[in-house]
C-alpha cells in the first residue's frame, strides 16, 4: 500500500522558523541543506498532524461524493466516444456544438456532430460547469485544441462575436512539470505543442533553476534545461490523430 505521508520540503528564511519546525511536534525532521542565507528542510508529519481531523469531517460522505463524481465522469467519457478529446479526475473536454448557435437552413453539420451529446449544465451535484464561459463570458468558446503528453495541454478560445479575419486567440494551458511565466512564454506555448505532436520539434528545451543538496553538505542553486516531449503510449495514434486501444480490432462489416 502506497503511504500518503510523503516528504515535504519548507524554505526556512530564519533562525525562528527553524526552531519552530525543529520544535514542533506535528514535524519530523529528517534532513536539513543549509545555504548562505536560506535552509531546506525536509520533513514528514507525525502521527500528531495526522490524527487532527476536524469534528465537522465525515469521511463516509467524503468517500461517497468522490467516488460517486468520478463514476459521472466515466459516464460522460464513454458517451463522448470520439468527441472526447481530454480527461482528468474531476473534469475532461468534448467537441460539440456551441451553445446559441442557429446556422443557415442549407448547413450540413459535420457526422461526428449531427446527433450531438446532451450536457446538463448548472451548479449543483451531478451537473456540469462550462469552465470557458466561466473564465471568459458566454461570447468564447474553446476551437482548438492540442495536447502532447499526459496532464499538458492548450486550449485555444475566440469571441465568437470578434469579425476580424485574424482574430486574437486567448489559450488555457497546462505544462506537467513546468512552470508557466513570461520567461517561457516564447518557448512553451500553442504554437510549439503543435510542433511537438507532429513531430516538426522533438523536443521543447527549458533553462530551469533546481536545488541540488551537496555530500559534504549545503544547497547549490543550479540552472539547468529541462526538455518536453511528445509522450503518448496508453493509446496508439492513428492517422488523423484520433486514437485507439491497443490490440483494437475495427469491426468486420456486415
Amino acid at each position: 500500500m502506497q503511504s500518503s505521508n510523503k516528504d515535504k520540503y519548507a524554505l526556512v528564511n530564519s533562525p525562528e522558523e527553524m526552531y519552530e519546525y525543529l520544535s514542533d511536534q506535528q514535524y519530523k525532521v529528517t534532513d536539513i541543506m543549509c545555504g548562505s542565507e536560506k535552509a531546506l528542510v525536509r520533513y514528514k508529519q507525525t502521527e500528531v498532524a495526522q490524527s487532527k481531523i476536524p469534528k465537522g469531517v465525515n469521511s463516509v460522505v467524503a468517500a461517497f461524493v468522490t467516488c460517486y463524481g468520478r463514476l459521472m465522469l466515466y459516464e460522460l467519457m464513454e458517451k463522448g466516444g470520439n468527441n472526447l478529446v481530454y480527461g482528468d479526475t474531476d473534469s475532461c473536454m468534448l467537441i460539440t456544438r456551441r451553445s446559441g448557435y442557429d446556422p443557415s437552413p442549407d448547413f450540413i453539420w459535420p457526422p461526428h456532430l449531427q446527433n450531438p451529446l446532451k450536457l446538463e449544465m448548472g451548479e449543483y451535484l451531478g451537473m456540469l460547469t462550462d469552465e470557458v464561459a466561466e473564465k471568459y463570458g458566454s461570447d468564447w468558446v474553446a476551437t482548438r485544441f492540442v495536447s502532447p503528453c499526459s496532464k499538458t495541454y492548450s486550449l485555444a478560445v475566440e469571441n465568437v462575436q470578434d469579425k476580424e479575419i485574424n482574430k486574437t486567440f486567448k489559450h488555457i494551458m497546462r505544462c506537467k512539470g513546468f512552470g508557466l511565466s513570461n520567461k517561457t512564454k516564447d518557448t512553451i506555448n500553442h504554437d510549439s505543442y503543435v510542433d511537438l505532436v507532429k513531430k516538426r520539434l522533438p523536443n521543447i528545451s527549458v533553462p530551469t533553476t533546481q536545488f541540488r543538496g551537496r555530500h559534504e553538505g549545503g544547497v547549490d542553486l543550479i540552472t539547468a534545461p529541462k526538455k518536453l516531449s511528445l509522450v503518448y503510449t496508453k493509446r496508439k495514434i492513428v492517422d488523423n490523430y484520433e486514437t485507439r486501444e491497443w490490440g483494437y480490432k475495427a469491426p468486420l462489416p456486415s
